[in-house]
């Protein structure tokens, strides 16, 4: 895969791990976040043939992992989805005959009610579970690295294909964390883009990950 931002030189986001795209230029740093947002067009995906991707489908924006406070919320759909897909037929027998014993219970309280109430029973996997509220426990996940762990493992799990993007997370993560991060990509066979603001190339990534920065000027050290 390749990135190309307007007359820039390409970024090359194969292979596993890290990769970073710094700047110190407001306007390439805001042209950038947006243009994954998809409310700018000023970066080009192409395959390694140059034959033209969406952008937007082929990367997962995130954004700042702490000031995004629902940046997990989308993917429950999907996680609900893996988990109901992965369910062993002895576990989804025991669920759905203790709801049909939950339903007997509150069908039997109907009947001394005056009113001619009753339910609709469903075996519906994906609706008995939403009733029950499945959620990401938060109380968790509140730390930066485990927020950013917690996604790459749901692209893992749901076997997603686009590349997430975060912006930030030098903020938040130190060196060390920052090599556990591109440890646990480059294990779990993935790649991730980081987008960071910064004055100069930063020391604070390992140097084996692809860092691609562009100065104040707008010049590519790259």
């Amino acid at each position: 895969m390749i990135l190309s931002y307007l007359s820039h030189k390409k970024m090359i986001m194969n292979g596993s791990g890290l990769k970073v795209i710094g700047t110190a230029s407001t306007i390439a740093y805001s042209d950038i976040i947006e243009s994954f947002q998809n409310k700018k067009h000023l970066l080009v995906s192409s395959d390694d043939n140059y034959d033209p991707l969406d952008i937007v489908k082929d990367y997962d924006f995130i954004g700042d992992p702490i000031l995004n406070e629902n940046v997990l919320d989308k993917y429950m759909p999907l996680i609900l989805k893996k988990y109901i897909e992965t369910l062993d037929e002895d576990n989804r027998n025991k669920i759905i005959k203790a709801y049909h014993n939950l339903e007997s219970i509150i069908q039997d309280s109907l009947l001394l009610e005056t009113l001619p109430l009753e339910l609709d029973f469903s075996e519906d996997m994906k609706k008995f579970l939403k009733l029950e509220n499945l959620h990401l426990d938060t109380n968790l996940l509140k730390e930066p690295y485990a927020i950013i762990e917690t996604i790459l493992n749901i692209h893992q799990m749901c076997d997603l294909d686009s590349v997430p993007v975060f912006c930030n997370v030098a903020h938040y993560l130190d060196k060390a964390q920052l090599v556990m991060l591109d440890d646990l990509l480059n294990s779990l066979n993935l790649r991730s883009v980081l987008i960071e603001f910064s004055d100069n190339k930063s020391t604070l990534f390992p140097e084996r990950v692809d860092y691609y920065y562009i100065d104040e000027d707008l010049v590519d050290w790259y």
